[in-house]
């Protein structure tokens, strides 16, 4: 069982809109925000910000995660 795992619902609500590294369930890394939780899958909404020529973008990415 993942670390992430073994906090509960009420635990990741303290990491809504604060900064992370993912560790997903496929083994690869991801930097963002995040922005929700979902309590039944245990995943995260993480909008990571992208840069490329000085323009910042954003994208949504739903994690299973791994570890956080």
């Amino acid at each position: 069982m993942s670390e992430w795992m073994k906090k509960g619902p009420l635990e990741w609500q303290d990491y809504i809109y604060k900064e992370v590294q993912v560790t997903a369930s496929e083994k690869n890394e991801y930097k963002g925000w995040v922005l929700t939780t979902d309590p039944v899958s245990a995943k995260v909404s993480l909008s990571p910000r992208l840069e490329c020529s000085g323009e910042i973008s954003a994208c949504n990415l739903c994690l299973a995660v791994s570890s956080l």
